[in-house]
């Protein structure tokens, strides 16, 4: 995979990241929505699928 993707796959699951952090930090002091739990795990199987191609890049 180029260099390139690849730093752009790596800024794409950090600032995931950084928004699943967000809603747990809510979660724990109880200000989480729905939706914000919702979106929290469609963005979770995003952050797994980002984890598999950057690892199978390094792979190859």
């Amino acid at each position: 995979m180029e260099s390139r993707r690849m730093e752009e796959l790596r800024f794409e699951l950090t600032e995931l990241l950084h928004k699943q952090n967000e809603v747990l930090e809510s979660r724990m002091l109880g200000s989480a929505s729905e939706s914000d739990l919702l979106e929290y795990e469609i963005r979770q199987e995003v952050v797994h699928e980002l984890c598999n191609k950057l690892a199978n890049s390094a792979e190859a």
